[in-house]
């Protein structure tokens, strides 16, 4: 038998995500293998931002309601197996070898193993592992997009969700954020029994999601009518005639489009009986805490790590950062990938940084060079990766300063690992 390490170095690292054909092929390795995602009940999450927080909230609650839940989720902070996970478990490298080599068992005579990309064999994993540990609920992100995403070749969902939709990936899914919406509508299929869209949409985004609905006949909620009122990190929430309060956990007013959108998952839930109360779901508010997403990981000075990697998601960083810490100085480490809109995420903290340090993420085939991006920002200083920008940014504060790290997933990942 080979080893994980073994099997996860020899795979097919090409990214295909995004090329149509390629959901058409892994539904016939899924029908080969009779189905595995027919065995537990999918809730699937597609958007530009907030699917992470989004999940986790859905997941931890269904965890802590007594359920055997199943979580896919990208990208891994440490270990790659943190994508796949049981009630916070990672799966097993045993379980990952085994699995893999069951599905090459079953695979059509015509499809070869190496024809089948790493995040498709990840998904693939995903779906029989899932099923063979006979969980309950599955919640699972999109990796790219939604249409031609990997995860896509499931039937259709219990609840497929939205969330934020904005710019990014665009030479994958469009240029437009009309495109991107259809690519992310791609995830309510005919049979979906409902459809979740996050609040604060552009009208382009809701006018795609609502036709979606219409053609494939499934009911639509929106979370713009969820009402939340924050008072510090106390929140009140209204879901129809219910009302929600206590504290939640995640620093950062973008997270409570991310609270609002879950609300209305789990009050849906609740209604139906799936939930016998909210109580699951407030005790999770208090208690969640997502690796890279508004982390904090000192006090004195307080340093956050968020993953922001696109302008829509820099541009809610720095109204958090005017909203909570107007009166602090701050001093930024950032660095980005090439493919990303790393000028304009630049010009939204070169309005609130008082000092940026600039380095480059550890993913060489596209992280942008520290030298690029200093030559953009002349006054900024230069480190030669993350834990050294850290240090020189530690050295530079004064215990009431904010240190902010963000930028990339990949550049977070360093500070974890």
């Amino acid at each position: 038998m080979l080893t994980y390490e073994e099997l996860t170095g020899q795979m097919n690292q090409a990214m295909l995500g995004g090329q149509d054909d390629r959901v058409a092929l892994l539904q016939r390795v899924l029908d080969a293998l009779k189905r595995p995602d027919h065995r537990f009940k999918i809730i699937h999450i597609a958007g530009t931002n907030g699917k992470g927080s989004t999940g986790a909230l859905i997941e931890q609650t269904l965890q802590r309601a007594g359920f055997q839940v199943g979580y896919f989720s990208s990208p891994a902070m440490v270990d790659q197996r943190e994508q796949i996970r049981i009630n916070d478990e990672m799966i097993a490298k045993e379980d990952f070898v085994r699995t893999y080599e069951q599905i090459c068992q079953q695979l059509p005579t015509d499809i070869q193993p190496q024809q089948i990309s790493v995040f498709e064999w990840w998904t693939l994993i995903m779906l029989q592992y899932f099923a063979d540990q006979q969980v309950d609920w599955a919640v699972i992100e999109c990796g790219l997009g939604g249409q031609d995403d990997a995860t896509n070749a499931i039937d259709a969902p219990a609840a497929a969700v939205i969330t934020r939709v904005a710019l990014d990936h665009t030479r994958i899914l469009g240029s437009t954020i009309k495109e991107i919406a259809s690519a992310k509508a791609g995830i309510i299929k005919s049979g979906t029994k409902v459809a979740i869209l996050a609040p604060n949409q552009d009208e382009e985004v809701k006018q795609i999601i609502q036709q979606r609905c219409r053609q494939a006949e499934v009911p639509l909620l929106l979370a713009d009518g969820i009402a939340l009122e924050a008072h510090g990190e106390t929140v009140r929430l209204r879901a129809g005639v219910t009302r929600l309060s206590g504290h939640f956990n995640l620093l950062g007013t973008f997270q409570h489009d991310n609270l609002r959108t879950a609300t209305l998952l789990i009050a849906l839930l609740v209604y139906q009986g799936v939930l016998p109360d909210f109580e699951p779901f407030t005790a999770t508010m208090a208690t969640i805490a997502i690796p890279g997403r508004m982390q904090v990981v000192a006090r004195h000075p307080l340093t956050i790590l968020d993953g922001a990697h696109n302008p829509d998601a820099a541009k809610r960083l720095v109204e958090t950062i005017h909203e909570e810490f107007a009166d602090r100085r701050l001093i930024m480490v950032v660095g980005f990938l090439a493919d990303k809109d790393w000028h304009q995420m630049i010009r939204l903290y070169q309005q609130v940084a008082a000092k940026i340090i600039v380095t480059s993420p550890d993913n060489h085939q596209r992280a942008l060079s520290t030298a690029a991006l200093q030559e953009f920002i002349p006054e900024a200083q230069a480190t030669v990766d993350a834990r050294q920008g850290l240090q020189l940014a530690q050295e530079m504060a004064r215990p009431d300063d904010i240190i902010l790290v963000t930028g990339s997933f990949y550049l977070i990942k360093e500070l974890e690992s």
